[in-house]
């Protein structure tokens, strides 16, 4: 086994750990909201083994230096390993899973996103325009039959759905007592089916 853990780290290994753990309110964030800079570094400690200065285990650094589970610092850095800086770069601005990213993937370029003849800059002040321009790319994906996607793909869509659900249910307005106790049904009935399916694949 190694023994990195009593050499005395060098100015670059200590550059490169305070730049992730400099940043730990922002790993704190939803999953993807890091920048390219930050994914890269992450993979650096890992693949260079510089988190060995502080800890022993890479699933103990995590947890205490960058403050998330090792299984999500392992699934930034397979995302950096795919897509390289432009994942992250549109990641910033909108969410994007893997499977839509991969769709999208040949209309990133040098910091543009180039779809239907529309050219974006990924910036800050268009992230709206992106956001729609990913929405309507997962639109697209979302009109295949499920049995042709993916199980990545599955879980986007199905993620979506709850999304939508979630929406209905939180504009559903005040109503009368007889509309309400439908509503009341239509949610236990939902509850019912989710319990089903946690019992079933032992979530």
């Amino acid at each position: 086994m190694e023994n990195q853990t009593c050499e005395q780290p060098s100015a670059e290994d200590l550059v490169g750990l305070g730049m992730v753990l400099g940043q730990n309110q922002t790993f704190g964030l939803l999953a993807g909201r890091c920048s390219a800079a930050q994914a890269e570094t992450i993979r650096r400690l890992r693949v260079e083994k510089i988190y060995k200065r502080v800890a022993e285990e890479w699933k103990e650094f995590c947890p205490r230096y960058l403050k998330m589970s090792s299984a999500h610092a392992d699934h930034i850095i397979r995302l950096w390993e795919e897509f390289g800086p432009a994942y992250f770069e549109v990641a910033q601005l909108t969410r994007v899973s893997p499977e839509t990213y991969r769709a999208i993937e040949p209309a990133v370029q040098n910091g543009f996103l180039m779809l239907d003849g529309e050219q974006i800059e990924l910036t800050v002040e268009n992230s709206r325009r992106v956001a729609a321009a990913v929405a309507q790319v997962r639109r697209t994906l979302s009109t295949k039959p499920a049995a042709d996607l993916p199980i990545g793909g599955r879980a986007e869509r199905l993620e979506q759905l709850c999304d939508a659900l979630v929406e209905e249910f939180k504009a559903m307005p005040d109503s009368s007592a007889e509309a309400f106790q439908r509503y009341r049904a239509v949610v236990l009935n939902l509850y019912a089916v989710l319990k089903n399916i946690r019992r079933q694949f032992r979530y």
